[in-house]
C-alpha cells in the first residue's frame, strides 16, 4: 500500500520547472494524497488494480510528482477493477463523496456529470475548523480523485462505430435531460439542444431493446445502457482500451495498446510512490505526443480549481473582518487573486491595519 511522508516542511513555497508553487497548492497536492492513500487502501484489501493517468502519469514520468502547474489527479482502472471497486467504496470510504450512479446514491438531483467516471471528494464546502484543517493538510477547499475506467476497444471497426454512435447520442440525451430539469444547469453547445426526449427514448428501445422508463431515474438508466455498451468487447477482440466518454468526445489521443496496461509497477511520486502502466511510454506518446518529457507550462483547467472557493471567502472577508481570526496565516499570503487591490485589502486586514 501507498504511503506519503507530509511533514510541515513539505508545504513550504516552491518553484518547479521555473514555476512557482505557493504553499497553499503544496497543501492542496497533500490533501489530494491523503484521499488517493485511502483509495489505495481499499483496492489494496480487495486486489484491485489501478494506474496513474493523465496529467498524474505524466507528473509521475516526468517530475517525479504532481506537474507544477497541474492542480488535480487522475487514475484508471480496467472495467471489471472499477466495477468492484463501486461496490466496496461507499462502506469503506465513509465520509467521502463517492460521485457516481450506483445503487449508493439514488439521488437524480446530484451534481454529478455524466462522463462515465467516478469522483471521490472529501467534503463540498469550505472548512477553516483548526481540527478539520490539521487533518486535512492544512487545505480548507475540497479535494479529490477522478476514476477512469477502461474498457476494450472493439478491433471490429463496424462494431467499434456503432458503439461510438450509441454510445454518444446516450451522453447528448443526458446532456438534453439535465439541462431541461436540472436547476442552473449548463451543458456544453452541442447537438443535444436539438434532441425530443420522447423521441429520443423511442429511438434508444429501437436500437438497443432498453426501455427507459421516463418516469424513474432517467440519468441512471442512460449510464447503466452506457456501462453495458462500454462492456460488450471481451480483451480477446481488441487490441486497445480507453475511456469510452473520451471515445465518445473524440479524443483520439486517449485510446491506447491493451498490453501498455497489462502490468502494474511502482513510480516515485513526491514522498511517496504511484501505481502506474509498465507501457506507460506508449501510453505518454500516444496522450500528449512523442517529445513529452519537455515540459510546456500550460495546464488545461482554470488554475487553480479551487479559485471560486477562494473568491467567496475572500469577498466574505471583506465585509466581515473580524473573520480573519479564524484564517491561517499562510492562506492569506498564499491566496490566488487576479484582483490586485482585493488582495491588497485583505492583506491589510490580515495585517490588522
Amino acid at each position: 500500500m501507498l504511503g506519503f511522508e507530509l511533514g510541515e516542511e513539505y508545504y513550504t513555497d516552491e518553484e518547479r520547472s521555473g514555476f512557482k508553487v505557493g504553499s497553499l497548492m503544496k497543501r492542496c497536492w497533500g490533501a489530494q494524497l491523503q484521499v488517493l492513500e485511502l483509495f489505495d487502501k481499499v483496492c489494496s484489501r480487495h486486489g484491485l488494480k489501478w494506474y496513474a493517468f493523465c496529467g498524474t502519469l505524466l507528473g509521475a514520468v516526468r517530475h517525479k510528482g504532481f506537474i507544477p502547474w497541474d492542480d488535480d489527479m487522475d487514475v484508471c482502472m480496467m472495467r471489471g477493477d472499477y466495477n468492484m471497486f463501486l461496490r466496496y467504496a461507499a462502506k469503506e470510504m465513509p465520509g467521502f463523496q463517492i460521485d457516481h450512479f450506483d445503487e449508493n446514491f439514488p439521488e437524480e438531483g446530484r451534481f454529478v456529470d455524466y462522463m462515465g467516471i467516478t469522483r471521490i471528494n472529501n467534503n463540498n464546502l469550505a472548512n477553516f475548523d483548526p481540527d478539520y484543517l490539521k487533518e486535512h493538510c492544512g487545505f480548507p477547499y475540497s479535494v479529490g480523485l477522478d476514476v477512469y475506467p477502461l474498457d476494450y476497444v472493439p478491433r471490429d471497426r463496424e462494431m467499434y462505430e456503432v458503439n461510438i454512435q450509441i454510445f454518444t447520442y446516450l451522453l447528448n440525451v443526458a446532456f438534453k435531460y439535465k439541462s431541461l430539469y436540472w436547476q442552473k444547469y449548463q451543458a456544453p453547445p452541442g447537438i443535444y439542444e436539438g434532441i425530443d426526449l420522447d423521441e429520443a427514448y423511442a429511438s434508444i428501445y429501437n436500437a438497443t431493446g432498453y426501455k427507459i422508463d421516463k418516469n424513474g431515474d432517467v440519468l441512471r438508466q442512460l449510464n447503466e445502457l452506457s456501462v453495458m455498451i462500454a462492456s460488450l468487447t471481451k480483451g480477446k477482440d481488441a487490441d486497445e482500451v480507453a475511456c469510452m466518454a473520451h471515445m465518445a468526445l473524440g479524443h483520439k489521443n486517449m485510446i491506447f495498446p491493451k498490453d501498455a496496461f497489462s502490468k502494474v509497477i511502482e513510480a516515485p511520486f513526491e514522498t511517496g510512490s504511484v501505481y502506474i502502466p509498465a507501457g506507460y511510454d506508449a501510453v505518454l506518446k500516444k496522450n500528449y505526443g512523442a517529445k513529452y518529457m519537455q515540459p510546456r507550462n500550460a495546464s488545461p483547467h482554470d488554475y487553480p480549481y479551487y479559485k471560486k472557493q477562494e473568491r467567496w471567502v475572500r469577498d466574505y472577508i471583506l465585509k466581515n473582518p473580524e473573520m480573519i481570526q479564524f484564517m491561517p496565516e499562510y492562506y492569506i499570503g498564499d491566496i490566488y487573486d487576479e484582483d490586485p487591490d482585493k488582495k491588497a485589502l485583505l492583506d491589510k486586514i490580515y495585517r490588522k491595519e
